[in-house]
Formats: C-alpha cells, sequence, structure tokens
C-alpha cells in the first residue's frame, strides 16, 4: 500500500477532495462527526473514503479528530478557571471520567496533573534557565497555507500541507515543518492573530500550484534557538521566556523575520510529551 497513491499531487482532483473534507472537519469539530457527510465532501463513497484518508494522512478520521480535540483541551486546561467538567464536554465527552481516561492515554498524565505542571511551571520560569543557541540558517523553500485565528488552530493549515504532501516515496529525505507567527497574542485578538504554515516538499512537486498555498521561504539568517520538549499547548510559555528573560540578557536585536517554529517531529506518531520544537528568534 506504501506507493498506492503516489500519483495524487498537488493541483489533482485527490488531494482537492481530501482538502474539502478536511477543512469540513475543522469546521464542525463541535458537532457529532457524521462520516459519510466527511465522505460526501470528498465525493468519494464512505469505504473508498476512509482508504484514502488512512493512507494520505496517517491516521483515521476518528484519531484525527480526537488528536484535535485533545489538542484544543490542552490549551484549555492552563486556564485554572476553566472547570474540568467544561472542557471534557468541549473535547466530545460525555463524562469528565472517559475525557481523564482518553487524555491521559495521549498525554501521559491526567488532565488535572497536567494542569497543576503547567500552573507549577508558570510560577517558578522566573527562576528557569534554558540553554539558548545562535545559530546561522539557510533559506528553506516551502509551500505555504496561511491561517487567520487562534494559534492553537493552526493545526487545520498543517493537516491540508500533509494531505499535499502525501506519502513519501522511496530515496525522498523527510520533509520538514514550520510554522511563522505574526502577531503578538497579547496584543491581538485570537480571531485576527496571522500565521503560516510551512512544509518543505519534494522536488518533483515543486512545479506545482495549489489553491489556497503558495511558494515561499524560511528567510536565511542568525537566530537564537531554543529546544521546546512537549505538548505544543506549551509553547507560548517558551516564547514569553525567551522575550523576557534571555532577550534582554543577551545584548542582541530582533530581527525583520517573524517568530518561526521548526517542528522536529509530528503529532500524527509522537507522544505530546515527546514532541520537540525549535523556536527560532530572528537576530539583527
Amino acid at each position: 500500500m506504501r506507493h498506492a497513491y503516489r500519483q495524487f499531487g498537488p493541483g489533482t482532483l485527490y488531494t482537492v477532495r481530501l482538502l474539502r473534507a478536511l477543512d469540513y472537519l475543522w469546521r464542525h469539530l463541535d458537532e457529532p462527526l457524521l462520516l459519510d457527510r466527511l465522505a460526501e465532501e470528498a465525493c468519494f463513497s464512505r469505504f473508498h473514503f476512509h482508504r484514502l484518508y488512512r493512507n494520505l494522512m496517517g491516521e483515521t478520521v476518528m484519531e484525527s479528530r480526537q488528536r484535535m480535540l485533545l489538542h484544543r483541551a490542552a490549551g484549555e486546561l492552563g486556564r485554572a478557571d476553566k472547570p474540568l467538567a467544561r472542557v471534557a464536554a468541549r473535547a466530545g465527552f460525555a463524562s469528565s471520567a472517559a475525557f481523564i481516561r482518553a487524555f491521559a492515554g495521549r498525554y501521559g498524565e491526567t488532565p488535572g496533573r497536567y494542569r497543576q505542571r503547567r500552573l507549577m511551571f508558570l510560577n517558578q520560569r522566573e527562576r528557569t534557565m534554558r540553554q539558548v543557541e545562535i545559530v546561522e540558517k539557510d533559506a528553506v523553500r516551502v509551500l505555504m497555507r496561511h491561517h487567520r485565528g487562534p494559534y492553537m488552530e493552526i493545526g487545520q493549515a498543517f493537516d491540508a500541507l500533509r494531505a499535499v504532501q502525501g506519502p513519501q516515496q522511496d530515496g525522498e529525505p523527510p520533509g520538514r515543518s514550520f510554522g511563522m507567527y505574526l502577531d503578538d497574542q497579547a496584543q491581538t485578538p485570537a480571531a485576527d492573530c496571522r500565521s503560516i504554515a510551512c512544509a518543505t516538499m519534494p522536488e518533483r512537486l515543486w512545479d506545482r500550484q495549489v489553491d489556497g498555498c503558495e511558494w515561499g521561504n524560511i528567510p536565511a539568517g542568525r537566530y537564537a534557538a531554543l529546544l521546546h520538549t512537549g505538548p505544543y499547548a506549551e509553547l507560548e510559555e517558551s516564547w514569553d521566556w525567551l522575550y523576557r528573560h534571555w532577550l534582554p540578557a543577551s545584548g542582541e536585536v530582533p530581527g525583520a523575520t517573524p517568530c518561526v517554529e521548526e517542528y522536529l517531529n509530528a503529532p500524527y506518531d509522537t507522544p505530546p510529551s515527546e514532541l520537540k520544537t525549535l523556536l527560532l528568534l530572528s537576530l539583527a
């Protein structure tokens, strides 16, 4: 099955159909999952749609939806004032017990323990020292998909890029994924925050055009690099530390490139606690 769908590249009918289904899934995340409706969006029979989706995305539709919901729940658990029962209900669970089991199965700890650890980290971060390196980065050619809205929801754009990539062919280097974040969440309403999901593509696809995407580059230059290990929901705390503590003490001046993140592994096959993200702060 590895090579069954090699022919599906950017701009093809199959990619366009899958992007429609992904867009529908994200827009209706708070509604019951109707598999027949998703298949209808993709203009496939239910049976063929499931096989195509699993082979192109590397997970089932149900796994995608639960990953999306638990990711959002992890972000909400960072707020001490949101009751666990409300977080569980918004994640689609009829009981807190079912939510606790599902969350612990993916994140490796209960929601209560996760919230406690995050709040404890926020209280102690003033005393936390982290390793920051100054590195020179070459430009990287990427396919970009713009996202407007809460940064926690940029996964919608990354899922679309994953569908465009399709299965990796023999001999091709693994793809790389980046996020570029153009606004300060503390100053900009969440609905207006601008970000860009970026992914490298095999050279055989470089001449393709994809609706809703554009070709561009992660700019070359000097960057302060900080490795973050853990859920994406905790990335903002690492950025805050970089700006609040490291930058003023470093003597460096920020450059013109927006905040960049490189995702060194992927949430599709990596537990959230083991996700590795390289935070790249542009320097003049």
